[in-house]
């Protein structure tokens, strides 16, 4: 570990050019050298971590003059470099695509003089200098570029304020997406029809910093996005300047993960206005696919799942079969999961349907629980388990819950602990006595449950909590909200909703009373550590 992160000493003398391309390879980590990047004082003489380039090109872009002599060494330093010079109203010679830099907008926004001259010189980069007219109120600037009414500048405008910018394209009947702030994508000869939909990393969003941190072995050498390990910062879903919003410190997100109340909580229960308004969607996500909701789904979702959103696509798989139904026909990333493969086999097979299963259908594709929320006719059990022995368990579960007692003796299961816990809340106690029996020859079951300790729950225990509502109310509404880490009988998933509507039936005095509380807790806190 101290050979991978560096203890030993820094090299001498000025680094040449074959000390920069041989510094790429260098995966020492120290704090020092790294907070003199962020300062703008030094560049590292390592550079073979993530997360130290990331340092580096947040000084870039925040300290004019910094780090020139990186000018070729990688893309992302020669973007870097070019955004600096931009910013700081010097026109860059750029020429290969991979050198025009994405954002040109923050810390700062270059003069209206520099932006026509980057117009004359490149061209291409109109809709770039119109989303800094919309950050600076560049108004007659942005009309005489006569650009196609764009959707992220039309956000952009919206969030600093340049109301004139964004009421001009607000209004048009027909709006257009020039940028992809997911994937850093600027394509003005292929704009696509849009609207405004929450998908733009707008200024503010950019203020919002983490403190980077130490990156454990697996990141060493390699760009990885794993969620089980840390390149030594946090992957934020937009990172349109490059340097995930890295710095010295981290910010106090409250203020933005809080969600607008009065905005968000309507538009859980209202239709979705062709244009949506500044708000942090997640909670609107999640609730989509929670509730089977194609349209809202498909609308709302961003190009890749969310926290919580693969419990949330599981429940409404199982409670809702036309969103089974058109998940099983989509190609798409998203949706190419096994859980949600198996979901999907199980929402069908609740419908009587077999066509998802063959003898060669994957065991990782078969499901557990296939009788909640519904349960198929005895036939269809029965086939089932002819065609995939394997699931035999599955089907005498069913069985039990369903009372179908001439599938289950043909079925003749083994001792198995889950199933005597679904017999023991039979109303028929013949299920029970029959385990019972088997107890002392057969324990296929036994293993399995101990890691596995979802399939304890039973039918019984489904439907209290689909019936019972909690007696709180919830003080914010976010993404959070949405209990999506329980493990339940969706074959260990779990998506719970209740909490929320609660909330939204609550009045809004209610409501209201409990934010109160919140705030006193949170003072109270505040106080508390400020002691510490």
């Amino acid at each position: 570990m101290e050979e991978l992160f560096g203890i030993g000493d820094a090299m001498d003398g000025e680094p040449t050019a074959t000390d920069r391309r041989d510094a790429l390879q260098d995966c020492r980590f120290h704090d020092g050298p790294i907070i003199d990047a962020l300062n703008g004082v030094a560049i590292p003489k390592f550079l073979g971590l993530e997360v130290v380039q990331r340092c580096v090109i947040r000084g870039i872009r925040y300290h004019d003059h910094f780090a020139a002599e990186l000018r070729g060494l990688t893309p992302q330093f020669t973007r870097a470099l070019n955004a600096q010079a931009i910013m700081n109203n010097r026109v860059p010679d750029m020429q290969a695509p991979e050198e025009f830099p994405y954002c040109i907008w923050h810390p700062r926004t270059p003069s209206q003089e520099t932006c026509r001259a980057l117009l004359q010189r490149y061209p291409q980069m109109a809709y770039h200098i119109g989303r800094v007219c919309a950050v600076a109120a560049y108004t007659d600037l942005y009309c005489e570029l006569n650009l196609l009414p764009e959707v992220h500048i039309a956000e952009e405008a919206r969030d600093n304020g340049s109301r004139a910018i964004f009421d001009a394209i607000i209004d048009q009947p027909v709006k257009y997406a020039v940028f992809n702030d997911y994937e850093r994508l600027y394509e003005p000869h292929e704009p696509k029809v849009a609207a405004l939909n929450g998908e733009t990393c707008v200024r503010s969003m950019l203020e919002l910093k983490q403190r980077y941190g130490r990156p454990s072995p697996k990141h060493a050498r390699h760009w990885t996005y794993g969620r089980t390990t840390t390149p030594g910062f946090e992957v934020h879903r937009f990172d349109i300047t490059e340097d995930m919003c890295i710095d010295t410190y981290t910010s106090d997100r409250n203020a933005y993960d809080l969600i607008d109340q009065d905005v968000v909580i309507p538009l859980l229960y209202s239709p979705l206005p062709a244009d949506l308004p500044t708000l942090q969607k997640d909670v609107l996500i999640l609730a989509a696919a929670l509730h089977g909701d194609i349209d809202r789904y498909v609308r709302l979702r961003r190009p890749y799942r969310i926290d919580g959103e693969l419990s949330c696509i599981v429940r409404g798989i199982y409670h809702f079969p036309m969103f089974a139904k058109w998940c099983s026909l989509q190609k798409d990333k998203r949706l190419d999961h096994f859980r949600i493969r198996a979901a999907i086999t199980a929402r069908f097979i609740m419908s009587s349907d077999l066509s998802r299963i063959t003898p060669e259908t994957p065991q990782e594709d078969l499901p557990y629980c296939i009788w909640f929320p519904q349960l198929a006719c005895p036939t269809t059990y029965e086939k089932l388990a002819l065609l995939r022995p394997d699931m035999r368990l599955q089907v005498a579960r069913a069985c039990i819950v369903a009372d179908y007692k001439e599938v289950y003796q043909k079925i003749n299961p083994s001792h198995d602990i889950a199933l005597v816990k679904e017999a023991e809340v039979s109303p028929n106690p013949y299920y029970l006595q029959d385990l019972e029996s088997k107890a002392l020859t057969d324990s296929t079951g036994d293993l399995s449950i101990n890691y596995e300790n979802w399939k304890r729950y039973t039918i019984k225990d489904a439907r209290k909590a689909s019936l019972q509502s909690p007696e709180s109310v919830l003080a914010h509404i976010g993404p959070g909200s949405i209990d999506a880490d329980q493990p339940w009988v969706y074959d260990g998933f779990n998506a719970d909703f209740r909490q929320i509507e609660v909330t939204i039936c609550a009045s809004d005095e209610i409501r209201q009373q409990e934010r109160e509380k919140m705030r006193h807790l949170e003072e109270i806190w505040t106080q508390q550590d400020g002691h510490i």
